[in-house]
């Protein structure tokens, strides 16, 4: 078993299956063994995942002492600063991942984009970050009903929207600089 949520260890099986990214630059990594890059925070997260390949990490933000791990929120912990909630829970996560968009994340704000848009990207030929990704979207709807959103960011902002003065609340006294204007993601 890789972790205590049972998505978790379909994902896993489901990555060990395939020989390239299905997600730009997400890994799973020891559930619970990091901290992320910040320390502060280690006993309130749950690290799973690298989010880029410079080094950000996806984490299971533990706001409540709830059971079932995967109806947490989830974090990005930036490689160069910024921490925000990016998804409600895990399965709002996975289709975040399976649009296929990168994560860019700073102090400031966090937002997705699409890697293979743009001069020599897409149908043409060029750069594909996550080749996997049209089995890991076949994957997300047969194991969990759901499809890829069209749009991550909207997701993004929707859940900083609905959990920003919690999370606000909770890390403004350990990271003051994940604050930004009051408000997350």
């Amino acid at each position: 078993m890789y972790a205590p949520i049972p998505a978790l260890n379909l994902l896993k099986e489901f990555e060990d299956g395939v020989d390239d990214y299905f997600a730009p630059g997400f890994e799973l990594i020891a559930f619970g063994e990091d901290d992320g890059g910040y320390p502060r925070l280690s006993d309130r997260i749950r690290p799973f995942a690298r989010a880029t390949g410079s080094g950000s990490t996806y984490a299971i933000w533990l706001l409540d002492d709830r059971a079932d791990l995967a109806t947490l929120p989830v974090l990005l912990l930036g490689d160069e600063g910024g921490v925000h909630v990016v998804a409600r829970d895990v399965p709002e996560l996975l289709r975040v991942l399976a649009s296929g968009w990168s994560p860019m994340c700073g102090w400031e704000d966090v937002d997705y984009y699409d890697e293979r848009e743009g001069e020599g990207g897409g149908d043409e030929g060029g750069y594909d970050p996550c080749p996997r990704n049209p089995a890991f979207r076949a994957w997300l709807r047969e194991h969990f009903g759901l499809e890829a959103a069209e749009d991550p960011n909207a997701v993004v902002r929707a859940a900083g929207a609905e959990l920003g003065d919690a999370f606000a609340a909770w890390i403004g006294p350990l990271v003051p600089d994940a604050v930004a204007a009051g408000r997350t993601a």
